[in-house]
């Protein structure tokens, strides 16, 4: 929970950047009057707060969807690791989860192709796993 507050304060903290440096006033001085002359022109260049407001919520948007991903992802992991263990069959002990955009892949060892099947099986059955790659390796 800790972890979700950090990430979500540095989230909202480059939002604040990314809009704060969007907002910038850029001013540039052109000299177009002949040699020995003292007048000047300069023109300023404002980004529009509206579009800047766009931009820092769409770097926001982005970088909380990228979070949000990595928090499901951890969420699928731990509650498939926990359907495996209590499975009686499953030695779960043996099996690593990992999980990448709600695609789980197994990989350890399994004491036989049924053991295999059956950790497939649970895996599957959790919410949010859209597949499970099993790279399980069969003792013999």
């Amino acid at each position: 929970m800790k972890a979700d507050n950090i990430s979500l304060a540095a989230v909202a903290l480059v939002a604040a950047v990314a809009l704060l440096s969007a907002c910038e006033k850029k001013t540039t001085t052109v000299n177009d009057t002949p040699p020995g002359s003292t007048s000047s022109t300069t023109s300023t260049t404002t980004v529009a707060p509206s579009q800047a407001a766009s931009n820092a919520m769409s770097a926001t948007t982005s970088a909380l969807d990228k979070a949000g991903d990595a928090a499901g992802d951890a969420m699928i992991t731990g509650k498939v690791k926990t359907a495996l263990i209590a499975d009686p069959d499953v030695k779960a002990l043996r099996i690593d989860v990992d999980t990448k955009n709600g695609v789980v892949a197994l990989s350890g060892t399994a004491d036989s192709a049924a053991h295999s099947d059956k950790a497939t099986s649970v895996a599957r059955g959790i919410d949010g796993v859209k597949s499970v790659d099993n790279r399980l390796t069969v003792k013999p």
